[in-house]
C-alpha cells in the first residue's frame, strides 16, 4: 500500500477516535444544558397556562446562587478600617462584639451582627466633581463592591454586591458634605470571604416557579404579569455565631415586588 493512501487512512481513523472522545466528553454537558433549558420552557408554560404574561428570558435557566456562611473575621474588619481611612488604625474592643478603628482621618465600628458606622472628616475623603463615583471608590477601598442606589439631598445609599450578586441587606447610608464624605450610617456590610453551607440546598427553577404563584395566591394577591426576576443573597446574623447567606429571587410583577427564599420556598413582599 503507498504510504500516502496509509497516511490517509491514519488520519481518518484519528479523526474518527477524536469525534468519539468529543462526543464522551461533551456529550454530558450538552444532554445536561438541554434538560436545564426544557425545565425553564416548562417553567414558562405553567405561568402562561396560569394566565399569568412572563418573557422567557426573565426566568433564570439555573439557580447559580448557593447558600453561604460567614464567620466573623476581624482581622479582615481591621484590614478594610486601615484601607478605608487611609493608614494604620488603632483598634478598641468597646464591649457586646463591637470593635472601634481609629486615625487622624475619623473611626469607623463593626458590630458582631454586621452593622456598621463611620465618622470621618471630609476634607480626607474629597469626592471630587463626581462624588457617585468617589462614594464608590471610597467603598471599593474597604473591599466593598456594589452600587449606589439612590441619592437623597447629601445622601447616597450603597448596597454591597458579592461575587456580582446584590446583597439585598447589607445597604449604608453615605453622607456626604463639603465636598467630601462624612460618615457612613445606618446600615450593614459584609466583611469577609463567605464559603459553600452544604447544609442547605436550593430548590430547582421549577419548584421555586410554582411554589411562588401558589405562595402569591396564599397572601391573596392576584399576580398577571412577572416583569423581573433578580437573584440575589439576604443575610442573617447572631451575636455569637456565623453570618447566613440564603439565595432569595426578587421579583417584580404587576401585583407588586417580592422576594423568594429559594431554599424555604418563603414568599414575602417587598415594600
Amino acid at each position: 500500500m503507498e504510504w500516502t493512501k496509509l497516511k490517509n487512512i491514519i488520519l481518518a481513523i484519528l479523526a474518527v477516535t477524536n469525534l468519539c472522545l468529543l462526543f464522551l466528553v461533551a456529550g454530558p454537558a450538552i444532554q445536561s444544558r438541554r434538560q436545564v433549558s426544557q425545565t425553564r420552557e416548562e417553567a414558562v408554560r405553567f405561568l402562561r397556562s396560569r394566565g399569568i404574561q412572563v418573557e422567557e428570558d426573565v426566568i433564570p435557566q439555573s439557580m447559580d446562587l448557593v447558600p453561604q456562611t460567614l464567620e466573623r473575621d476581624m482581622e479582615a474588619e481591621a484590614r478594610a478600617a486601615a484601607a478605608l481611612l487611609g493608614g494604620p488604625v488603632t483598634s478598641q474592643a468597646r464591649g457586646g462584639g463591637v470593635y472601634r478603628y481609629s486615625n487622624e482621618n475619623g473611626s469607623i465600628q463593626f458590630h458582631s451582627d454586621g452593622t456598621v458606622s463611620a465618622r470621618v472628616r471630609p476634607d480626607a475623603f474629597p469626592l471630587g466633581g463626581d462624588r457617585k463615583a468617589g462614594c464608590l471608590l471610597l467603598m471599593e477601598r474597604m473591599g466593598c463592591e456594589g452600587a449606589v442606589l439612590e441619592e437623597l439631598g447629601d445622601e447616597l445609599i450603597f448596597r454591597q454586591s458579592w461575587k456580582g450578586s446584590p446583597l439585598f441587606t447589607q445597604q449604608v447610608t453615605l453622607v456626604c458634605r463639603d465636598g467630601g464624605l462624612a460618615s457612613i450610617t445606618a446600615g450593614r456590610q459584609l466583611v469577609g470571604s463567605p464559603q459553600e453551607d452544604p447544609g442547605r440546598n436550593v430548590l430547582s427553577v421549577a419548584t421555586v416557579v410554582i411554589d411562588f404563584i401558589n405562595e402569591v395566591n396564599a397572601l391573596g394577591d392576584v399576580c398577571n404579569r412577572i416583569d423581573s426576576v433578580e437573584p440575589g443573597y439576604i443575610t442573617a446574623a447572631s451575636l455569637s455565631g456565623p453570618t447566613i447567606l440564603t439565595p432569595v429571587w426578587r421579583i417584580t410583577t404587576d401585583a407588586g415586588a417580592y422576594q423568594m427564599d429559594t431554599v424555604t420556598g418563603e414568599v414575602t413582599r417587598v415594600s
